[in-house]
C-alpha cells in the first residue's frame, strides 16, 4: 500500500465513510482497510470516536465500550444541557423537588442526600448574622 493510499483512507475515515465503501472508491479490500485503521487508530466520525460535546477525536479506550466523550467534563456539559433526554423523572425525597435521572435515584442533589442523611433541615438555619 503506497503513502498516498493511506493518506486517502485516513481522510476518508474521518469523514465518516464506512469500510464497505472503500473497495468502490479506491479498489482496496475490505479486509485491508479494516486492518489498516484498526492498527493505526484511525478516527472515525461515523463510528462516533469524535466528542459529542466539543468535536474533538477520542482516542480508542481499552475497553470495547464505545466513549461518546473525550473527557468527564465534557460528559457533563452534554447531560447538563440535554437533561430532556434523561430517562426517568423523580421527586426528590429530600426537598421535594422533580429531577431528571437514572432510575432509582431519591436525591436531586449531592447536597439533598447529605441533608436527609445527618438530618439538616435547611441552610438557613446554620447562617449567623
Amino acid at each position: 500500500m503506497t503513502d498516498n493510499v493511506k493518506k486517502d483512507i485516513t481522510q476518508l475515515r474521518i469523514s465518516g465513510m464506512g469500510y464497505g465503501r472503500f473497495f468502490r472508491q479506491l479498489g482496496i479490500p475490505l479486509s485491508t482497510v479494516k486492518f489498516y485503521c484498526i492498527r493505526n487508530n484511525v478516527p472515525s466520525k461515523a463510528r462516533g470516536q469524535v466528542c459529542l460535546q466539543c468535536g474533538h477525536a477520542i482516542e480508542p479506550g481499552q475497553t470495547s465500550k464505545r466513549k461518546r466523550f473525550c473527557s468527564d467534563g465534557c460528559r457533563i456539559r452534554w447531560w447538563n444541557h440535554h437533561t430532556q433526554l434523561m430517562k426517568a423523572n423523580a421527586v426528590c425525597v429530600h426537598c421535594g423537588k422533580e429531577f431528571h435521572g437514572r432510575s432509582g435515584r431519591k436525591y436531586c442533589s449531592h447536597r439533598c442526600y447529605i441533608a436527609e442523611r445527618f438530618g439538616v433541615k435547611d441552610d438557613s438555619e446554620n447562617v449567623t448574622a
